[in-house]
């Protein structure tokens, strides 16, 4: 599955010259431009083998979305405490620590010690520390420092298909109840083109994501933390008689005026820009649309990473330490080099 073609500022620049062909194709004989005609036509079939391909791939995903959930389900009663694992469910080997006591250092170093006891139910915080550790990597550094404390009442993220037809999904987050909203679950709606797009159908690339709607978190006074207040000036107190008539001490006092506005947070993940359900995005800003291209690839990348892989991300094993080995061969073959 793909996102819709949205970019942000950051893929493009002033200087970009539009692709040209090696090919002249307007110099070519018409016959010879009638062939590569027959041939788009070959590549209309091959687009809708694949349209078909995914659909049936679709009713797999179905099929399997049924194990998941009962897996995951079996996953949430350990983090929360109302199962205790026993037996060969204990059973597993990690493999074997890296023995470079630097290394060993720079991870206790970096690393949070939880505190946590024999006593201690469950896995707390376990999808809070599972939404930080993948913050960089999958969530496009969306999460906030203030958005941590709201986190920690996160009990699960679930991913809900739709059916029969392969015209999206939704992530729902379930929260405990705390001093923070009222809402019991928050929830995020993918909706999918699983057609090729009339316009260029050449163009497809399996079903794509067009467009999406959050919800409205009903935040308890005091407690949202996508917004802020900010001072915008201060009123200085008047002098004299006019300042305290009724000779009230406080209004001769200093005011500041302040006024409320947008605060980075994970949480406008669920206000994202609006878009039609074709996918027209032509009346959203250049900032809208880097927003709703981030919002995409974030929303997928909880459904396929986060959520099937939760605990790599808790213990950091979902990050893959290869490049790393490769920039130590890469400049110890440079130091060969200058030799």
């Amino acid at each position: 599955m793909t996102v819709t073609g949205i970019t942000s500022d950051h893929d493009s620049s002033d200087d970009e010259v539009d692709f040209t062909p090696t090919v002249d194709i307007a110099s070519l004989p018409a016959v010879v431009q009638g062939r590569l005609k027959a041939l788009k036509n070959l590549q209309l079939k091959t687009v809708q083998a694949e349209c078909q391909y995914y659909k049936e791939v679709h009713q797999l995903d179905v099929k399997f979305q049924q194990q998941y959930d009962e897996i995951n389900q079996k996953r949430l009663t350990i983090i929360n405490g109302s199962y205790e694992p026993s037996g060969v469910e204990l059973e597993w080997k990690d493999k074997e620590e890296e023995k470079d006591e630097e290394v060993d250092l720079e991870k206790k170093v970096a690393a949070i010690k939880l505190d946590m006891d024999e006593n201690t139910k469950g896995i707390p915080k376990f999808w809070m520390y599972v939404m930080k550790n993948a913050n960089d990597e999958s969530l496009m550094g969306l999460l906030e420092d203030h958005d941590e404390a709201v986190l920690e009442y996160l009990n699960n993220i679930t991913v809900a298909l739709n059916q029969p037809k392969n015209t999206g999904f939704t992530l729902s987050f379930h929260f405990a109840e705390n001093p923070f909203f009222t809402n019991s679950v928050l929830t995020k709606s993918y909706t999918l083109r699983e057609d090729p797009d009339p316009e260029s159908p050449l163009e497809f690339d399996g079903p794509e994501i067009i467009s999406c709607t959050g919800c409205t978190i009903d935040w308890k006074a005091g407690k949202d933390v996508t917004k802020t207040t900010v001072k915008v000036k201060k009123l200085k107190a008047r002098k004299g008689a006019r300042c305290c008539p009724d000779k009230v001490a406080k209004c001769c006092t200093d005011k500041d005026v302040t006024k409320e506005v947008e605060a980075d947070s994970f949480f406008s993940f669920f206000s994202p820009p609006k878009i039609n359900e074709s996918g027209d995005e032509d009346d959203l800003d250049d900032e809208e649309r880097a927003t709703l291209a981030m919002d995409f690839d974030v929303g997928f990348a909880i459904k396929e990473k986060i959520i099937p892989r939760a605990v790599l991300y808790f213990t950091g094993e979902a990050f893959d330490d290869d490049d790393d080995e490769f920039e130590d061969l890469d400049t110890e073959e440079e130091g060969s080099d200058e030799d």
